[in-house]
């Protein structure tokens, strides 16, 4: 999710001293968010800002210091402009100035990760909103000892996805009656609403689903959004 951590926007007349530095203009979308806050974050990332004197120790490791060090150990046009502290970075690969480009410094590799800043911005808050909706499964399955999820039938035909994470599928569970009923869409009308015992779930599903190589999607929306899990890692939280 976004956070306005405070500092204020850019000025336009800032703004074209930095491009005069730079020796380019700015990709719009990103002049555009420099102008409403000029330090920003969204989940993991943090965008380098635009120097501000009445703000110099927040804004000291600023986007042209930043793309004016180590150039040598980037592709030619990389442009950064985020980082998760990793070694990872997240930029522009110019003269592209829309698609948002991760550099993976262990494969020293760049990947396309969204097709526009606002793409990825909306991308991030998905992903932190689903973290969050898993912590809630976890959370509230431990105080009241129940999932919850939807079955074709009463004793098979669980509800699942495909999964993006290679050939293999997600299968969905839920804390509450609520998050399984509001999925009962796009096909799954008819599906059964099935209540597990905490330690069916911990003792019989998870253990099956390591074997089969499956994922879990814990308290996924109704627009089946969420994180696909390992069910080991889901095992240890349970039991940890």
């Amino acid at each position: 999710m976004e956070h306005q951590i405070g500092l204020p926007g850019i000025t336009e007349e800032r703004l074209q001293e930095v491009e005069a530095e730079l020796g380019f203009s700015l990709p719009s979308e990103l002049r555009a968010r420099f102008k409403k806050e000029n330090k920003f974050e969204a989940g993991e990332w943090q965008f380098h800002p635009i120097k501000d004197e009445q703000h110099i120790k927040r804004t000291w490791e600023d986007i042209v210091r930043v793309n004016s060090t180590d150039v040598e150990d980037y592709p030619n046009g990389f442009f950064r402009i985020a980082t998760d502290g990793s070694g990872d970075e997240l930029g522009y690969l110019l003269p592209d100035t829309k698609t948002i480009v991760l550099w993976n410094h262990e494969e020293e590799e760049v990947f396309p990760v969204a097709p526009t800043l606002r793409a990825f911005m909306k991308q991030e808050q998905q992903v932190e909103e689903s973290a969050m909706r898993a912590e809630d499964f976890l959370q509230t399955v431990i105080e009241t000892g129940t999932v919850y999820g939807l079955s074709k039938l009463k004793q098979s035909g669980w509800a699942y996805c495909p999964s993006n994470q290679g050939d293999s599928d997600v299968l969905l569970f839920f804390s509450t009656k609520e998050g399984a009923r509001a999925c009962q869409t796009n096909g799954w009308e008819n599906y059964h609403l099935i209540r597990l015992d905490l330690d069916v779930f911990t003792d019989d599903w998870l253990p099956n689903m390591m074997q089969d190589g499956l994922y879990c999607g814990l308290n996924w929306d109704a627009s089946l959004q969420g994180l696909e899990l390992n069910p080991e890692n889901v095992l240890e939280e349970l039991e940890g």
